[in-house]
This record gives C-alpha cells, sequence and structure tokens, in this order.
C-alpha cells in the first residue's frame, strides 16, 4: 500500500467534495428545469457529465489507496438543494439558472485555488494535476455560462 501525504489527501479530498457537492446541486437543478424549455439545459448537463468524470478519478484514487473520503454533511446538501429548489421557483430564466451555477463554479475555484496553493509544493504532483485540470475546466465553464446572463 501507498501511504500518501497529508497534503495530498487533503488536495484530493477537496476535489472530491467539490465534485460531489457540485453534481448533488447540478443533479437537483436539472431535475427543477424538467420539462421547462431552457436553452441551458445542455451546457448544465455537459457540465455536470464532466464533474462526474472528476469525481469518479477521485473516488478510484482515494480508493487505491485505501482511503475513505469525508462526505459533506448531509444538511450541506439539502441546504443546496432547497437553495436550488427556492431559486428554480422564483426565477427560472436561463440568465437567472446561468447566475446560479456561476456562483456555484466560484465557489468551487475559490476553494481549490486555494487548496493548490497552499499544497502544489508538498502533494503528489499527480493530484495537483488533477487539481489544476479541474480548475481549469471550472473556469471554462464560468465562461461558457457568461453567454446566458
Amino acid at each position: 500500500m501507498v501511504i500518501m501525504m497529508d497534503e495530498t489527501n487533503e488536495l484530493l479530498e477537496c476535489i472530491y467534495q467539490d465534485c460531489d457537492m457540485a453534481t448533488t446541486t447540478l443533479t437537483e437543478l436539472l431535475k427543477q428545469l424538467q420539462g421547462k424549455d431552457n436553452k441551458i439545459k445542455r451546457t448544465v448537463e455537459d457540465i455536470l457529465k464532466e464533474y462526474e468524470k472528476y469525481l469518479k478519478e477521485a473516488k478510484k484514487v482515494l480508493k487505491s489507496h485505501k482511503i475513505k473520503p469525508k462526505k459533506i454533511g448531509m444538511m450541506a446538501k439539502m441546504g443546496a438543494k432547497e437553495g436550488v429548489r427556492v431559486n428554480v421557483k422564483n426565477d427560472n430564466s436561463d440568465s437567472k439558472i446561468s447566475d446560479i451555477v456561476i456562483q456555484g463554479l466560484v465557489m468551487g475555484i475559490v476553494d481549490i485555488s486555494k487548496r493548490i496553493d497552499d499544497f502544489e509544493k508538498e502533494a503528489n504532483k499527480d493530484i495537483v494535476k488533477l487539481a489544476n485540470r479541474l480548475l481549469a475546466f471550472q473556469e471554462e465553464s464560468v465562461e461558457k455560462l457568461k453567454e446566458y446572463l
């Protein structure tokens, strides 16, 4: 068994948790948009698929090193889902949906950027690369969503 450094574990768990929360909220958002005629749905579906890939990759690495990730609390997930439901109920325009998703992406960007800055010198280089790929994906997604604002 390969023992991973604490910095690597923390960075990997950050990736896992960010992707887990994103997949939860984007899945809820798409559920709320079912039957509605939003042009943004395809873009949100694409973002969700990418997050699912990153989540799967993070799970695989965690499992290979026999590390059980710290899961996001049920209350945090329920709060995020409820926030999505309320926001969509109040305004389901593409502009508002774009705004909601961008806000979530920016939270993820800030979180992963801090962790990369904190741990890039000490953490496993492959995990740092994964974190940087996730960051680039999040930044690209924000740019795509700006079209709908």
